[in-house]
């Protein structure tokens, strides 16, 4: 099975994905929910200072958000091809199930150190909004 998804897989799919994924966060933790993310994680407001090694930080994280974006894409697009999904409506089911699994851990992380319910609705939303647009993208696109 794993050579035959190897071989067939639609690879700019899982590209197109990862890289949808990673632009969803992007969007999701700077212009819609960055300052109370960073408030609800208690980050100090940067100063010119912080924002210039803020600066050098940011390109290494990004990459690896992107390599880990293109990992879970291609995990993705695996359960897709074994469940044989075609479009749409499925796609949305598959990463609905899929996020849940990953959110589930992150609530309970989450309890344990005591953080705020609206900070797990802001990161959990970026997943499970993320996890399922990636599961269409490699439904719907053959």
């Amino acid at each position: 099975m794993l050579n035959n998804f190897l071989s067939n897989a639609n690879w700019l799919a899982i590209v197109v994905a990862a890289i949808a994924y990673f632009a969803l966060g992007s969007v999701w933790f700077s212009m819609l929910f960055g300052k109370q993310w960073m408030a609800l994680n208690n980050i100090p407001e940067p100063t010119p200072e912080t924002k210039e090694q803020m600066k050098k930080m940011m390109l290494p994280l990004m990459i690896k958000s992107l390599l880990m974006g293109i990992v879970l894409a291609i995990a993705v697009a695996f359960m897709v091809m074994a469940l044989r999904i075609g479009n749409c409506v499925p796609g949305i089911k598959l990463g609905l199930v899929l996020s849940a699994i990953g959110v589930i851990p992150l609530v309970m992380a989450d309890m344990y150190l005591i953080k705020p319910l609206k900070l797990w609705f802001i990161d959990a939303g970026y997943h499970i909004i993320g996890i399922t647009l990636m599961s269409i993208i490699v439904s719907v696109w053959h």
